[in-house]
C-alpha cells in the first residue's frame, strides 16, 4: 500500500473512532451532570464536566484531523499541521480550567461546613448506577481509540490524547464511585463527623490526581508552538539520513534543524552543493530525503536550504 492510501486509511480510522467517542462522551456528560444533581455529589459533577470537554474536543478534533496533512497554500505556507498542536494546547487549558472550577466548588463546600453551614447529604443510589455504566463506556472508548491509534501507525496526537482522556475519565469514575460508596461504612468511626464533606474531599483528591496530565500536555504542546527544537534523538536521525544522502549526491551537509507539530515533523536541512547545480537537482534531493524521513519519523515536511555557512544561521539584520 502506498503512502497516500495509507494516509487516507489512517484518517478514516481516526474519524470513525472520534465519531464513536463524540456521542459516547455527550451521553456521559449529561449522565454525569444528571447524576450529580440527583445525588448531590460534586465528584460526579467533575466527572460529567470532564466528559463534556471530551465531547466538545471530539467535534473540533474531527475537523482538524481532516485538515492535517493537506498541502500548503498561499495563506498557510506551512500547511495546517500546527492546528493539531493548537487544538491539544487549547483542550489542555480547558481541562485545567474545569478542574480548577471543580476544586473551587469543593473547597467552598468544605468552607461552608467548617463555618457551621448546612451541607446537603448524598443520595447513593444514582452514584452506584452511574459509576458502573460510565466505567464500562470509558473502557470501551479507550480500547477503540488505542486500536485506531495503533492501526493508523501511532502518528495521531489526537487519538493518543483522546485514548488517555478516556482512561482518565474511567479512573475518575472508578475512584469517585468507590470512594463515595464507601462513605456510609465510616459511620461509627473517628471520621463520622466529617462524612458530610466526604464527597468534596473525594472531588479534591480526584482533581489533584488528574490535573497533572493536562498540565504536562500543555507544557509539551506549548514547546511545540514556541518552535523549540525536537528531541535530540529525532534531530540525530534526521542528521544521519541527510548526511548519508548528501554524500551520495555529492553535496556538503552542514546541519539540520527539526521541529515537531503534532503528528508532523518539519526538517530544514542546510547544504552546500560545492559545485554548479540546477534547481531540479535540489528538488530531487528533497524528494528523496522527504521519503526517507517519512519512513523514519512518519509524516515530514522538508526544506532544503542551500548555503555556504557551516555552523550557524545568518546574523540578524538591524
Amino acid at each position: 500500500m502506498n503512502r497516500k492510501s495509507s494516509a487516507t486509511e489512517a484518517q478514516e480510522l481516526e474519524q470513525k473512532a472520534l465519531a464513536i467517542g463524540k456521542w459516547a462522551n455527550l451521553f456521559m456528560a449529561f449522565a454525569g451532570i444528571a447524576a450529580s444533581w440527583a445525588s448531590n455529589s460534586n465528584a460526579l459533577l467533575v466527572d460529567g464536566l470532564f466528559s463534556g470537554v471530551n465531547f466538545l474536543s471530539a467535534l473540533v478534533a474531527a475537523r482538524i484531523g481532516q485538515n492535517v496533512g493537506r498541502p500548503a497554500t498561499a495563506s498557510r505556507p506551512w500547511g495546517q499541521d500546527y492546528d493539531e498542536t493548537l487544538f491539544v494546547t487549547f483542550r489542555s487549558l480547558v481541562l485545567i480550567g474545569i478542574l480548577t472550577f471543580a476544586a473551587f466548588v469543593s473547597g467552598s463546600k468544605i468552607f461552608n461546613f467548617a463555618t457551621g453551614g448546612v451541607v446537603t447529604p448524598l443520595i447513593f443510589g444514582p452514584i452506584a448506577i452511574y459509576s458502573a455504566i460510565i466505567v464500562l463506556i470509558c473502557v470501551a472508548l479507550a480500547i477503540i481509540y488505542r486500536r485506531a491509534y495503533v492501526k493508523s501507525g501511532r502518528r495521531s496526537s489526537i487519538l493518543n490524547t483522546e485514548s488517555r482522556a478516556a482512561i482518565i475519565d474511567g479512573a475518575l469514575s472508578i475512584g469517585a464511585g468507590a470512594a463515595l460508596l464507601s462513605i456510609p461504612f465510616l459511620d461509627g468511626t473517628a471520621l463520622e463527623p466529617y462524612l458530610p464533606i466526604g464527597d468534596a474531599v473525594v472531588a479534591l483528591l480526584l482533581v489533584g490526581i488528574v490535573i497533572w496530565q493536562p498540565l504536562a500536555t500543555f507544557r509539551r504542546t506549548l514547546s511545540e508552538l514556541a518552535g523549540v527544537s525536537a528531541p535530540r534523538k529525532t534531530v540525530l536521525l534526521v542528521t544521519r539520513a541527510a548526511r548519508k544522502l548528501a554524500k551520495a549526491d555529492g553535496f556538503v551537509f552542514h546541519r539540520a534543524s527539526v521541529l515537531n507539530a503534532g503528528r508532523y515533523h518539519f526538517a530544514a536541512v542546510y547544504l552546500d552543493p560545492a559545485r554548479p547545480v540546477d534547481a531540479a537537482e535540489v528538488d530531487a534531493f528533497e524528494e528523496k530525503l522527504n521519503a526517507c524521513l517519512a519512513d523514519i519519523l512518519g509524516p515530514t515536511r522538508t526544506e532544503i536550504i542551500v548555503t555556504a555557512r557551516k555552523n550557524s544561521p545568518p546574523p540578524e539584520r538591524r
